[in-house]
């Protein structure tokens, strides 16, 4: 143990805040609004069709983040304490409302039926206790209440956050790149398995946390890879190169509709390749911070809709249903029905409600846990320590 800490903590520290990344976490949640709100017309089909895509992205994202900050921590004081103090604050204060208000209203609606196929389902309780995603899988089902859909996702980070910050303070680097390398290789043969002798395990394949850990582990594996081997990650045109390959094999596929979200192909190795590209090509944006090629990720616009993300992905869809169900008895003609209307009033609305979360709830949490956790550790560690995670 001892030696496994030495080996972590003496290699450089790779934590300070990259606005690219924000700009990629406001693509993914862009693309994830857009899937729920995908107009029947041409290339934008195809673009909302694949937009589920964009959890994947988050998935990648998050596991090189969360294990940026893990490799930097592990040896400190409350090391497991601090981490877990602190995604508490920055995840459970919003989600807990937001669930809280989407069963109170599905409970009080005037259409009765929602709450009886709610309980049909299994109950909001399952999103309650953080095991939604279990009960998706075992039911093959989503919940008939769009606004929990949403949820499985953050059920995966989830628990990855609570096994994962153990598995990187018992291992060694290299240790640790082997296991990654082991759970890339370990998911799409899990779905696989389960597409050939459980045919009907479609949502098992794409909501529990084993079955999409190659997502997470590829991030990781960035991660640890940048204090093992930080020469696979050279500035310059290799780098260009791969990083254009992973984009390139993305359009390619959104392009000619190849990423049927329940087709047998993408939930066996589908959703790795998805992720390999991902993963590329966020090896190319790290590798070139500040260059003429990550510009766009760094846009003012696109950086704040990476920090508002969370709220976004929680609120964007009660907040545009209201909008559009509000709009279409004021003109009296359902704007729903049209996708010229509907798609700015679907991302106004999102964006609205999630400035004022930011504004009012995640912003003031976000300021809570850098008090808190200022507590459990020593002064001179860097406050900035945790900051690339911060979303």
């Amino acid at each position: 143990m001892l030696a496994s800490t030495k080996s972590i903590s003496d290699k450089r520290p790779i934590s300070q805040r990259v606005p690219e990344l924000d700009g990629i976490r406001g693509l993914a949640i862009l693309l994830v609004i857009l899937h729920h709100r995908f107009p029947d017309h041409g290339l934008l089909r195809r673009i909302g069709e694949a937009g589920w895509i964009g959890v994947d992205l988050f998935f990648v994202l998050s596991g090189y983040l969360i294990t940026v900050v893990l490799l930097d921590a592990v040896g400190k004081p409350y090391y497991y304490r601090n981490f877990i103090a602190r995604r508490t604050l920055r995840i459970l204060p919003l989600y807990y409302l937001c669930l809280v208000l989407f069963i109170v209203a599905t409970r009080l609606s005037a259409n009765a039926e929602l709450w009886d196929s709610l309980q049909r389902w299994g109950g909001a309780g399952w999103f309650a206790l953080y095991l939604g995603n279990f009960h998706i899988a075992w039911v093959n089902a989503m919940p008939p209440i769009f606004s929990l859909t949403p949820l499985w996702s953050l059920q995966v980070e989830e628990q990855f956050y609570v096994l994962f910050p153990l598995v990187v303070s018992l291992l060694s680097i290299q240790n640790l790149c082997r296991m990654l390398v082991g759970c890339v290789i370990a998911a799409p043969l899990l779905r696989i398995c389960l597409t050939l002798f459980v045919p009907d395990s479609a949502e098992a394949c794409y909501v529990l946390m084993p079955c999409r850990m190659d997502a997470l582990a590829l991030g990781a594996l960035l991660a640890a890879s940048s204090y093992s081997r930080p020469a696979l990650f050279p500035n310059g045109f290799f780098m260009r190169l791969c990083g254009a390959i992973g984009g390139i094999a993305i359009l390619v596929a959104v392009f000619f509709g190849w990423l049927d979200l329940h087709s047998p192909f993408v939930r066996s190795l589908g959703y790795s390749m998805i992720d390999l590209a991902f993963a590329v090509v966020l090896a190319t944006v790290i590798s070139l911070p500040g260059s003429n090629l990550t510009a766009l990720l760094r846009q003012r616009p696109l950086v704040y809709t990476g920090k508002i993300s969370y709220g976004l992905y929680l609120l964007h869809v009660p907040a545009s249903w209201i909008a559009l169900t509000t709009i279409s008895r004021l003109v009296s003609t359902d704007v729903q029905r049209y996708w010229i209307f509907s798609i700015p009033i679907t991302f106004a609305a999102s964006f609205l409600a999630a400035a004022i979360s930011w504004r009012f709830l995640e912003g003031p949490m976000a300021r809570l846990k850098e008090r808190v956790t200022s507590t459990l550790q020593p002064a001179a560690e860097s406050k900035a320590l945790f900051s690339s995670a911060s979303n």
